[in-house]
C-alpha cells in the first residue's frame, strides 16, 4: 500500500497500536538521524529570495540551513507570524531538537488528520489558501506516489488559477513499465495543468538539485564580476577593451559590478560609472571594489566612483563568496590570478564570459572551449557568437562578449529580481 496516511488510520483502527504509540516510534525513527546534518537541498532553498517556505516536513532541517528564518508551527502562530525575512511554516507539525527529543507539534498522520485538517488548523489552511490566491507557488519534492500531492489537487480543483497567474511544481515521473501509475499521472499532470499548476517533470530525484542551483543562480541580483589584469602594469594595453564593454553594459541600469579593484575590474567600472554620471543613471551601490581590510586602496582609483567594501578574508574566501551573489563572470586579459578566479567562477556555476581578443588568461579559457563553447543561464552559449569573442575589433568582440553576459544573467528576456514576497513549498 502507498497510501501510508490511510495504513496510518487502519493500523490505529485495529487497536492494537494507540496514536501515542504510533506518534512515538515515528519520533523515534526521525531521531535516528544526525542532528547536525543540514542537506544541500535545504541550503539551497535558503538561499532562494522567498519569504514564506512551506514544509510537510516533522525534521528541522529547514531551520537549520535557514537560522534566521521565523518558524511557525501551531495555528497560534499564524496570528504573530513575522513579516520580516523569511519565514518557515510548518504544515504538519514538527519535532523539538529536545533533549530530550519530543514533539514540538504533535503529527499530521492518518487520513483523518489529512481529510480534517482544513478545520483543526483553521489558520494555517486560511494563511496557505491567500498565499495560493495571491502568490506565485513553487512545489517541490513531490513524487506520484507522495500523498501530499492530494493537498496540492486540492488547491488546485478549489481555487483555479488563470494561465496569467500561474503556479509551479516538480514531479517525479513513474516507472514508464508500471502503465497503470503512467496513467494515473498522465491524468494528474492534466488535472493540475487545468487548473493553472505548470508541471516540470523529471526522472529521478536526483535532478532536483542541479535544478535547485540553477534556480538560486536565477534569482540572484544581476551582477557581473570583473576580472583581469593589463600586461606588466600597462593598463593603456586593456583599456580599449574595457572601454568597449563599459559602453555595452552600461545602459543596464539594473546591472551591478563588482570587483577587486584590479586593471580590469577599475578601468571597466570607471567606464560604467562615467557613462552612467552623464546619463543620469549613476547609483554608486551598483558599482563596488572589495579590498581585504589590511590593505590600503589600490592607487588607481583615483576618482571617486563606486562604492569600496573592505573585509578580513583573504582573496581565496572573499573571491568565492563574491561570486556566490554574482550571475556572469567577465575576464579581461589577467594571468595566473584570472585563471584561478575562472576556476571558482566555473565550480560555482557562474557563466564565465572572456573577452579573448584582449589576450591572456581570458584567451587561453576562450581557446579550451572554442569548439565546445560552456552553457550559460541555462543554454549552450551560440558558437558564433563565441567566437566573435576573439575579434580584432573592439567594438565586434564587446559587443559578442555583451550579448553572451545578457545570457549569463538570464537578461535576454529578463523582468528584474524576484520579489521576496514570492512563497515556497517544500517536501524535498
Amino acid at each position: 500500500m502507498s497510501d501510508f496516511p490511510l495504513m496510518a488510520e487502519y493500523i490505529l483502527r485495529s487497536g492494537k497500536v494507540s496514536e501515542a504509540a504510533l506518534q512515538a516510534h515515528i519520533l523515534e525513527e526521525l531521531c535516528g538521524a544526525d542532528p547536525g546534518y543540514t542537506a544541500q537541498m535545504h541550503r539551497l532553498l535558503g538561499l532562494l529570495p522567498v519569504g514564506e517556505i512551506w514544509t510537510t516536513n516533522y525534521d528541522q532541517l529547514l531551520e537549520r540551513a535557514c537560522p534566521d528564518a521565523s518558524v511557525v508551527i501551531s495555528d497560534d502562530d499564524v496570528r504573530s507570524m513575522s513579516t520580516v525575512g523569511q519565514t518557515i511554516i510548518k504544515m504538519h507539525g514538527s519535532l523539538d531538537a529536545g533533549p530530550p527529543r519530543s514533539w514540538a507539534h504533535l503529527p499530521t498522520i492518518t487520513r483523518t488528520d489529512f481529510e480534517t485538517y482544513e478545520d483543526v488548523r483553521h489558520r494555517t489552511w486560511a494563511l496557505l489558501r491567500a498565499s495560493y490566491l495571491s502568490r506565485t507557488m513553487l512545489f517541490v519534492g513531490f513524487s506520484f506516489t507522495d500523498p501530499n500531492v492530494e493537498l496540492l489537487l486540492q488547491l488546485a480543483r478549489r481555487y483555479r488559477t488563470s494561465v496569467s497567474d500561474r503556479h509551479m511544481t516538480v514531479m517525479k515521473r513513474p516507472d514508464p513499465t508500471d502503465s497503470d501509475a503512467v496513467s494515473r499521472h498522465r491524468f494528474r499532470v492534466a488535472d493540475l495543468e487545468g487548473s493553472g499548476v505548470r508541471v516540470c517533470e523529471i526522472d529521478a530525484f536526483t535532478e532536483l538539485e542541479p535544478l535547485l542551483v540553477a534556480l538560486v543562480r536565477r534569482t540572484r541580483s544581476p551582477q557581473v564580476f570583473v576580472s583581469g589584469s593589463a600586461a606588466g602594469g600597462a593598463r593603456e594595453d586593456i583599456a580599449p577593451w574595457c572601454g568597449a564593454i563599459a559602453a555595452q553594459v552600461a545602459s543596464a541600469s539594473g546591472w551591478k559590478l563588482a570587483s577587486l579593484g584590479g586593471d580590469a575590474g577599475w578601468l571597466t567600472t570607471r567606464e560604467v560609472a562615467r557613462i552612467r554620471r552623464a546619463e543620469g543613471a549613476y547609483d554608486p551601490s551598483q558599482l563596488s571594489f572589495h579590498f581585504r581590510a589590511k590593505n590600503e586602496p589600490a592607487p588607481m582609483l583615483e576618482e571617486r566612483i563606486g562604492t569600496a567594501v573592505y573585509t578580513d578574508m583573504e582573496r581565496e574566501q572573499l573571491v568565492p563568496h563574491l561570486l556566490s551573489d554574482c550571475r556572469a563572470f567577465l575576464a579581461i586579459r589577467g594571468a595566473q590570478r584570472t585563471t584561478e578566479e575562472i576556476a571558482w567562477a566555473q565550480a560555482a556555476g557562474v557563466g564565465v564570459v572572456p573577452l579573448a581578443a584582449s589576450g591572456g588568461a581570458a584567451r587561453q579559457y576562450w581557446e579550451q572551449c572554442r569548439s565546445n563553447p560552456p552553457s550559460m543561464g541555462g543554454r549552450a552559449a551560440d558558437i558564433e557568437t563565441w567566437l566573435l569573442l576573439n575579434h580584432e575589433n573592439h567594438d565586434v568582440a564587446a559587443r559578442a562578449a555583451h550579448q553572451l553576459l545578457k545570457q549569463a544573467m538570464y537578461a535576454l528576456n529578463d523582468d528584474g529580481p524576484v520579489d521576496r514576497s514570492r512563497t515556497v513549498p517544500v517536501r524535498p
